[in-house]
This record gives C-alpha cells, structure tokens and sequence, in this order.
C-alpha cells in the first residue's frame, strides 16, 4: 500500500469496490490521484460561479465529479453531484451551499495529495 494511499484513507468511500476498479494497483492510482486538477479548478469554478457563467461551473462540476468517483473519493463526488442537481433545479441558494461544501472537502484533498 502506498503511503499516498494511507493518508487519503479518510477520504476514501468503498475501498473494497476502489481496489476491484484498480485491480489492486495502488501505484498507478496513485500516479493517477497525482494528476488531479489542483487549485485552478477551484479558480475556474470560483470565476464561474462569480461571474454567473453556469456552463463552465456545470462543465468544471462535472469533470471533477468524475474524477474524484472514478478514483473513490465518493464524499467528495457526491458533493460534486449534489452542486449539480442543485444547478439543475435552478436552485442558486442549495448550489451555493453544496458547492462551498464541496469546495473545502476538495481544497483537503489536494493539499493532502500534494503533501506526500
């Protein structure tokens, strides 16, 4: 197991369904989990949100959803996917809630991933 791995446990939802999709490679998860966007996904979605472009907030939303669920961080993507229906719904006020919410929980796992 790799050291990456242990300290993004925490993070991790099923490992047990992240190791089938791996097939038990950790080394190249982690390879993977290292080519993450960093903060300037958070740049982008924060100017989008800002400036009320929608579509590059839902596009930016969604690309990170899928890489956080493809890699087993499913909090996280389930904050992603809750940003999206909320956006969906024409909900501003539950988007705002839901992507201030996502946006610390993925501020952590950046930071954790970069600190290894």
């Amino acid at each position: 197991m790799s050291e990456l791995f242990d300290r993004m446990r925490s993070f991790i939802g099923d490992e047990q369904k992240l190791f089938r999709r791996i097939a038990g490679r950790t080394d190249l998860w982690e390879e993977c989990v290292h080519l993450f966007p960093g903060k300037e996904i958070i740049s982008e979605m924060d100017e989008a949100l800002q400036t009320g472009n929608d579509t590059v907030l839902y596009k930016s939303v969604h690309r990170l959803k899928g890489n956080l669920a493809n890699f087993g961080f499913d909090s996280a993507a389930e904050k992603a996917d809750a940003v999206i229906q909320a956006m969906r719904r024409n909900d501003s006020s539950e988007m705002k809630c839901r992507y201030t919410e996502l946006r610390e929980e993925y501020i952590q796992i950046i930071e954790r991933i970069g600190g290894v």
